[in-house]
């Protein structure tokens, strides 16, 4: 069943893929102000064996760690909206029992599961089943690799 170890996967990075939404163009601006406090690259000298100077290889980096964060940004947007998606098409009770088992557990979450919706745990295990079931189709779309 790769299908449940994707979706609990998605559901347990769901929260720091958010933070990632408000951190990653914090860090990009970081960069950017850095890039340009980089002094420029010097052109009186040719680079030995294809290298360059330091200055050079602190813009590079800049560069393409800004890239990859561009890249790592619209990654975590897509899924976060995939996942946001598949939480919509549960009912309030599976929405809860799937945010407690994965996405903010809690120490005592099966207890504070069971305070909550009044059921015994055998019955939240079968919500949860569920839940995930619902929450895969709509997410992915499909049932099984």
């Amino acid at each position: 069943m790769k299908w449940k170890e994707c979706a609990i996967t998605d559901l347990r990075k769901y929260t720091g893929m958010q933070e990632s939404l408000i951190n990653i163009p914090e860090k990009i601006k970081v960069l950017e102000i850095r890039f340009k406090s980089v002094k420029s690259a010097s052109s009186d000298a040719t680079p030995v064996q294809g290298g360059g100077n330091h200055m050079e290889d602190a813009m590079l980096d800049n560069i393409v760690e800004r890239d990859r964060l561009k890249i790592l940004y619209q990654a975590d947007l897509r899924l976060v909206k995939l996942i946001d998606r598949g939480l919509k098409s549960l009912s309030n009770e599976e929405k809860l029992v799937l945010n407690l088992f994965y996405i903010n557990r809690t120490k005592h979450y099966l207890d504070e599961l069971s305070k909550r919706l009044g059921y015994e745990q055998a019955q939240i295990y079968r919500i949860k089943n569920n839940a995930l079931y619902k929450f895969t189709i709509s997410m992915y779309g499909i049932m099984e690799y």
